[in-house]
This record gives structure tokens, sequence and C-alpha cells, in this order.
């Protein structure tokens, strides 16, 4: 019984030195707040005389809470000071070079106007300046070489080029007949393969039966390009069909799964162009991001069997006729 009563007046006793030093410190930081103006005096010794007093409080601090108060006065004092140091200048109130070399010279012993011959008395400054610069001279190392070796700097000036005026060759002058207009080579691209589709014997075509060129990769990634565009205007539309039934299509939202024997391909057909009042309807426009590279593209021409391209070779102009083309 008396061990927990011994305990209870423990703690009771921690509780008040805590209460006690926090106390202590917001007056220290409550009268540095009020006495700003003051501590920034350059004559007043306030702010050493705050942090020397919470150098002693902080011996006795245990907790966070105390800590916390004792970093708060700390950043307060040392703000104060930094501005403090700010408005110091050289002659105001902070320090006076006649008043200095005056008292400098009477500690020498001063001027003798009788006796100009003697002179001032240098060992009582070194008497005074020798309790705090007697100290034994420590061994430092030596950074850097014995030596440095000078590089002379290699003067490299370059000559000026003079050219030949007679090798110079003026701009070419060019003319309106020089200029080859070349056609939109997109639009026209892409109204073939509208075409294509419109003259296509069935309703819908397999997406990579259309594009894929055996012949080219490039022209493979142009006509799904040149596609993209009658996507785009709702001129075509894309959908997953089971062409084993195919008049049941995937849609995006469709839940429900295919059949088990069902062979789902991508398939591209003609459709009308939405109207205004389609898309108030709800009809929302669609996105949809295709990755093929070349060895996609040759297992593509080999599942396929596809040997002839639906969509003509374009054949690339050799320019060699000496014409700019723009």
């Amino acid at each position: 019984m008396d061990h927990e009563n011994d305990d209870k007046a423990q703690v009771e006793r921690l509780k008040n030195q805590k209460r006690q030093i926090r106390q202590q410190y917001r007056e220290l930081i409550n009268d540095t707040e009020a006495n700003r103006k003051e501590l920034m005096e350059p004559s007043n010794n306030g702010l050493l005389e705050n942090v020397d007093r919470a150098n002693k409080l902080y011996k006795s601090v245990f907790g966070t809470h105390e800590a916390t108060l004792d970093a708060k006065l700390l950043v307060m004092s040392a703000d104060l000071g930094m501005q403090k140091a700010k408005h110091l200048r050289m002659g105001q109130g902070g320090f006076d070079e006649t008043e200095y070399v005056t008292r400098l010279i009477n500690k020498m012993g001063g001027h003798d106007v009788e006796n100009e011959q003697q002179g001032l008395d240098w060992s009582k400054i070194g008497r005074m300046a020798v309790k705090w610069t007697r100290r034994v001279p420590t061994m430092d190392f030596m950074l850097g070489p014995m030596s440095v070796e000078h590089k002379s700097r290699n003067d490299t000036r370059r000559k000026r080029v003079v050219r030949d005026p007679n090798q110079m060759r003026k701009p070419q002058e060019l003319k309106e007949d020089d200029i080859a207009r070349q056609e939109n080579e997109t639009t026209k691209n892409v109204m073939q393969i509208s075409h294509i589709l419109d003259q296509c014997e069935q309703d819908r075509v397999n997406l990579f039966e259309l594009v894929i060129n055996p012949e080219s990769f490039g022209q493979t990634i142009e006509n799904i390009f040149y596609l993209s565009f009658l996507v785009r205007d709702g001129k075509v539309s894309i959908a997953e069909v089971d062409v084993n039934n195919p008049d049941d299509s995937l849609q995006d939202d469709d839940k429900t799964e295919p059949r088990d024997n069902a062979n789902i391909q991508p398939m591209v057909e003609l459709t009308e162009v939405p109207t205004a009042e389609d898309y108030q309807a709800g009809l929302l426009k669609k996105q949809m991001v295709m990755e093929l590279d070349m060895a996609m593209w040759r297992e593509l021409i080999e599942v396929y069997n596809i040997r002839k391209p639906m969509i003509p070779t374009r054949v690339v102009k050799e320019r060699l006729d000496g014409k700019w083309y723009g």
C-alpha cells in the first residue's frame, strides 16, 4: 500500500514539475514577444539573458511538450538575433572607431607632448591578449601537391576563311512552272477505301483482310490510318461479329458471353453518317488503339492467307524530273 502511495506521489511531483517548466517557458516566450522592440536595440542584452535562462530550463526538460516550447523560444530568439544583426551599422551605436582608438592609446600610455620620441607600450595590450592567444599550435595536414606545374596555354587562333568568289554559287531561282503541286494524297486514299467498301459484294469485310498489304508493312499502317478517318466521320463502323452467326454482333456494353464454338472477327461495314439528333439521343463516339508490329503483320498474312491486297499497292513516285513538289 505504501509503495502505491509513493508511486502516486512521484507521478504527481513529475506533473507539477512539468507544469512549472511549461509555465516558465510560456513566460519567456511572452516576454520575448512583448519586448521585441527593446530586444532589437544594439545595447540591449536581453536576447542573451533569455537564451541563458532557456538553457537552464532545458536541463529539466524530459517531455515532448516542454521540448516543443523550448524549440519555439529558440526559433523566436534566432529570428530576433538575425534581424538585430541586419540593423547593426558601423558607427551607429554598435561600434565607434574613434572611441576605440582613443581608449587603446590611453591603455598603452598615451601620447607624451613633452617627449615626442616616447612610443606606445604594446606589451600592455599583449599581456591582455595573452590569455586568449596562448595556446599550443596544432599539427595540420598540408592540402595539395608540393609544387604545381603551370600548364602553358596554347594560343589556338582560327584562321579567317577566305572564300573564292569564283567557286561560290548563287541560290537557284524558282519560277511558278518549276513547282509541281501535289494533290492531297490523304483525301484521295480515304475516298479510295470508301469506294472499295461500296463496291464490295458483301456488306461486311474482315478488318485485317481489308487493310493488310502482304507486299508492304508500311502501306498496311497507312491503310489503317486512312480507314480511321472514315470511322471518325461515322461513315464506317468496326464491330466484333461471330462469323458463324453474322446476325449476332457483340457490342461493348453487351455482357453476354459468346458461344463456345463462336468465331469472333473484327468486321468493317459502311454506315449512315450520324446526325445531331442521333448524338442527342445518346449515341457516343468511341476510340480504339490498335497495336501492330512486323511479326504480327506476318502472322496475320499466314492466318488469313492474304496473297493479294484489297487496297491496291500505291506506287511511290520517283522524283527524278528536277521539279520541286509543294
